[in-house]
């Protein structure tokens, strides 16, 4: 038995939601699987919710969806996204009418190895908006139930 665990660790593991940053879609204190693996062979996608390790917080992990891939031009403005110009469609996302602060347009050129994140409650999402975009090594990996 001790060996299954240790094996499934590798694999795989379990991450709870906490706060409201990912409502609808990930409510407070449910338990999500996320693979470890998922990865390995392929990057992230445009969609995917995934777990990342914010900078300067190494302890701490969280559950975001992927907005911005490697090299692309993103833009954001009261909750709203751009990618290389085109409307993101995300029917997922709870968009306030008028976020408090959010009133420009914000604008970043993804390098070659970052990814851009955000929950899906834009109004109580602390994300790539705030600290920036994370590298490929910041992501975990991909959430899967």
């Amino acid at each position: 038995m001790f060996l299954f665990r240790w094996i499934q660790g590798l694999v795989s593991y379990s991450v709870e939601v906490r706060g409201q940053s990912m409502e609808p879609t990930c409510s407070p204190g449910r338990l999500f699987k996320a693979s470890r693996l998922a990865y390995f062979f392929r990057h992230p996608s445009r969609g995917d919710l995934v777990v990342v390790r914010p900078p300067g917080t190494p302890a701490h992990l969280e559950i975001k969806r992927v907005v911005g891939l490697p090299n692309e031009q993103i833009a954001w403005n009261q909750g709203l996204f751009r990618v290389n110009g085109e409307l993101l469609h995300e029917p997922y996302a709870r968009i306030p009418a008028a976020p408090p602060g959010d009133d420009e347009i914000q604008t970043r050129r993804l390098g070659p190895d970052e990814y851009f994140v955000a929950g899906d409650n834009r109004l109580y999402s602390h994300d790539s908006r705030r600290y920036g975009p994370l590298t490929r090594t910041a992501i975990l990996g991909k959430v899967l139930s």
